[in-house]
């Protein structure tokens, strides 16, 4: 079987992961956490970026000592060694991965059915073409364009922060003693908050493709994991600063909402800047997916079909096709609601299999090289319990 080239460094792999960590996500998300957490929407970040590098860290640990595709299957598959459990780990990050997609593509198709009269389904299977044709393009091709749309993201982020920040600065601090912590909400604005922070994983399935990825893999995820966790503090500060909670939460958008309310001017650039997030979101996601259905032909665990390079563009064109007709099928499912809690939870169980992972190796005292990162052992010890109790959380407030 043909092999994926080495041709990603730690920049690009630092805006891969950013791409969807900082995705639509940051763009709609402030207003509903605003909704149910108040003036606690940046504390409830915090929390879920405490959580979410509990995992972080298993996967930087994971990554390392076995820099393959399909991590999560990999994992699995060392430490207990059962296909079951393997395959359950590959397919149900690749669902998550497509399901993620298709619900991005869906919030893109909105927004450009309020921009011009196309229907929502020719958007999105338009969208879903022009994605898979550049995952197909090559794998640093489709970095780079990831990367690129990345930094419009990013800047994006900065202007709000920047414009924001006077008039949150010179505000009067909310008296919090005399406002009664909504811990319900607290909880539900964290889970909410947690999902914006998965996308980290995604680092570890592009591992036969980078280079030197014992180092690149763990500094990649835990930077990206570190720069979105203070993007996010920052632009939730300044918003409810800016705004009340209640009228973030009642925002279609919030952060175009929280640049006019800085600025005067209209937020419609920022409107753009959440389009863009949104099919960079999707692009990354297939990339990923494709990686996982490759790695999964390579453990006998898929079609050897999936396993097939492209003789030019040295890219999983098969696996990539694949990933995209299952994104396509969920497009036009138009049961986006449940399966997008139903990916959510089955990611948290894949977390919980990881940790588990770790766990079980660092008890068998199986050895690791001695360049390969190393995780404290509370770390996934803690990312199993809170795993399971934010998928249970999750799974609660969803029903």
């Amino acid at each position: 079987m043909a092999k994926l080239k080495r041709v990603i460094g730690p920049i690009e792999l630092v805006l891969y992961g950013l791409g969807v960590t900082l995705g639509a996500g940051i763009y709609a998300l402030v207003g509903e956490m605003a909704g149910v957490a108040g003036v606690y929407t940046p504390l409830a970040f915090l929390l879920a970026g405490a959580l979410a590098g509990l995992t972080a860290l298993s996967y930087a640990e994971l990554g390392s000592r076995y820099p393959e595709s399909a991590g999560e299957a990999a994992y699995v598959s060392r430490a207990f060694d059962r296909r079951v459990l393997t395959a359950i780990a590959g397919y149900g990050v690749t669902l998550s991965g497509a399901t993620s997609a298709a619900v991005v593509l869906h919030g893109f198709a909105g927004y450009v059915s309020e921009l011009a009269n196309i229907p929502t389904w020719v958007s999105m299977i338009s969208a879903l073409a022009m994605l898979s044709l550049i995952a197909i393009w090559g794998v640093k091709e489709s970095i780079w364009v990831a990367g690129a749309v990345t930094i419009v993201e990013a800047l994006g982020l900065l202007v709000i922060i920047f414009v924001a920040a006077p008039g949150a600065i010179a505000a009067p601090a909310p008296i919090i003693p005399d406002i009664a912590i909504p811990w319900t909400g607290l909880f539900a604005a964290s889970v909410m908050a947690f999902f914006a922070f998965i996308g980290f994983e995604d680092i570890a399935n592009m591992a036969e493709e980078v280079k030197r990825p014992r180092h690149t893999l763990p500094l990649a995820i835990l930077v990206t994991l570190t720069v979105s966790a203070l993007f996010y503090f920052a632009v939730a500060w300044v918003a409810v600063r800016t705004m009340s909670p209640d009228m973030l939460a009642q925002a279609d958008g919030p952060l175009a909402a929280l640049f006019e309310q800085a600025t005067g001017r209209s937020g419609a650039a920022i409107a753009y800047v959440a389009l863009l997030a949104m099919v960079n979101g999707a692009l990354v996601q297939i990339i990923m997916a494709a990686r996982v259905l490759y790695g999964l032909s390579k453990r006998g665990l898929a079609p050897r079909a999936f396993g097939t390079i492209h003789p030019k563009r040295n890219t999983p064109f098969i696996a990539t096709g694949v990933a995209a007709l299952l994104v396509a099928t969920l497009v036009l499912s138009g049961v986006l609601g449940q399966l997008a809690i139903l990916a959510s939870t089955v990611t948290l169980l894949v977390f919980a299999l990881v940790n588990a992972a770790l766990l079980a190796l660092r008890m068998r005292g199986q050895p690791s090289r001695d360049d390969a990162f190393r995780a404290p052992i509370w770390a996934p010890a803690l990312g199993l319990v809170t795993s399971i109790a934010v998928a249970f959380g999750a799974t609660v407030i969803a029903f």
